[in-house]
């Protein structure tokens, strides 16, 4: 006969957000259902068989259970589902491994992970301070703890228990960065610019923490130091999502320096008036392709800032600055796709051309 183990909750301490939604009442016929049927179903999962014993009296529920010859270890079928992804679906397993050894520190650790990547905050919090009770020099605990505080809106909560965790590792790259992040939120951001700096130094091509170095130095007052950072996260590539981001940072910027001569710029203006003249003798399908070709070199970079670098093009002869192809892919993409974004809003100057022009 198998060996039987066993372990006991309190009503109150499951969570009864795994029972349905909405959630049974503590203590009632549904409650005492799903929850044997909760434990029954995960036992089944592992390998194992469940029973489910509930005393209505002291508010305890009591699982006794045993392991089937073809018994799969929960803890590494929930550690498969973590970094898969499924962190919805691991819940049960954690949640089930958490009540049958409420000191497993790993346990506390991953469920608690789990709650906060699911924007569960505050239970989160509360099994990761389980964590710490019982390893206090759990560094990615206190790290866990500390992402989730500030998640909640408690910076300085979360700044202390990532400073703890800094404490024991001083290389953490994710204690160092979710803190630069912490003193950003609270706009210290000469503290976050020390902190990026140590991550970089870890992780050099951490390219969230170069565009996190520019904003720093832009919020500082000193936009003109932050733009090598954010063509050094352009250079070094990564998360599509976060390249783009560097790419938008620097778009803005050269918009703002585009912009500061004033509102109406007349060589813009100019540049579109005898695009929109050269286009009266083009096909459509050829303007489409200038403009693709034109997309083509401006995801390389051009500098419309800068009116000495100049560019050629197969589709028409000559020397066209960056402004200056820039302006004609925009004049290009009001033919046939209007509400293309490439990233700089010229309407004002089109509109006028377009006027002229007619």
């Amino acid at each position: 006969m198998s060996q039987e183990f066993s372990f006991k909750l309190d009503f109150d301490d499951f969570d009864r957000s795994l029972l349905g939604n909405p959630p049974p009442a503590v203590g009632s016929d549904d409650f005492k259902s799903k929850i044997t049927g909760f434990f029954a179903q995960q036992f089944f999962g592992f390998g194992g068989k469940a029973r489910v014993v509930i005393d209505d009296a002291s508010r305890v529920v009591e699982v006794l259970w045993t392991k089937d010859t073809n018994w799969k270890d929960p803890k590494q079928k929930a550690l498969d589902m973590l970094n898969a992804g499924q962190v919805e679906q691991s819940l049960p397993i954690l949640t089930t491994l958490y009540h049958k050894d409420p000191s497993d520190v790993d346990t506390l650790y991953r469920l608690g992970l789990a709650y906060s990547e699911l924007g569960q905050y505050q239970q989160a919090t509360e099994i990761l301070e389980k964590a710490v009770e019982f390893a206090p020099d759990h560094a990615h605990a206190l790290v866990g703890l500390g992402v989730a505080e500030v998640a909640a809106g408690n910076l300085l909560i979360g700044e202390e228990w990532l400073r703890k965790a800094i404490h024991l590792e001083p290389t953490n790259r994710w204690a160092l960065r979710n803190l630069a992040g912490a003193l950003m939120k609270q706009r210290r951001f000469d503290d976050s610019l020390l902190m990026i700096s140590q991550c970089l130094a870890v992780a050099p091509d951490d390219i969230a923490m170069m565009i996190a170095y520019g904003d720093c130095l832009s919020e500082l007052g000193r936009s003109n130091e932050s733009e090598v950072h954010y063509r050094s996260a352009v250079k070094t590539g990564g998360p599509e999502h976060l390249v783009d981001l560097a790419k938008a940072r620097l778009t803005k910027k050269s918009e703002q320096a585009f912009r500061s001569s004033g509102d109406i710029r007349p060589d813009v203006v100019q540049y579109m008036k005898d695009a929109l003249e050269r286009f009266k003798s083009m096909e459509v399908t050829q303007i489409q392709n200038l403009a693709l070709e034109l997309t083509l070199i401006g995801n390389k970079g051009l500098n419309i800032n800068d009116p000495t670098k100049k560019h050629q093009i197969k589709a028409w002869t000559g020397n066209f600055s960056g402004l200056h192809l820039i302006s004609i892919m925009y004049a290009a993409f009001q033919q046939f796709a209007p509400d293309t974004d490439i990233g700089i809003d010229l309407s004002k100057e089109y509109t006028i051309a377009a006027h002229l022009e007619h």
